[in-house]
């Protein structure tokens, strides 16, 4: 699965993060998450401006492209005339 940014829909506190600049994934454990790292969406401030904004625009945008750009090969064993 592809983390994309959260964009902000106006510069402010930082959706992805909630504005604490700390990115949190995964199961949480007594409170504490498993996993947490800096948000990328907002670079660890908690605020996005508009040219964060524009950044996480422009990263979403090529990542989809990039998945979309697969080159998505089919295994001919898989297929049904050959079964």
């Amino acid at each position: 699965m592809y983390n994309l940014a959260i964009v902000n829909a106006k510069p402010g506190r930082c959706e992805k993060c909630s504005g604490r600049g700390v990115y949190s994934w995964g199961a949480v454990v007594n409170g504490k998450p498993s996993k947490s790292g800096t948000c990328y969406s907002c670079r660890g401030t908690g605020q996005q401006t508009n040219r964060q904004r524009a950044r996480n625009s422009a990263y979403n945008r090529h990542t989809v492209a990039q998945i979309a750009a697969c080159d998505f090969v089919r295994d001919p064993g898989e297929d049904a005339a050959d079964r």
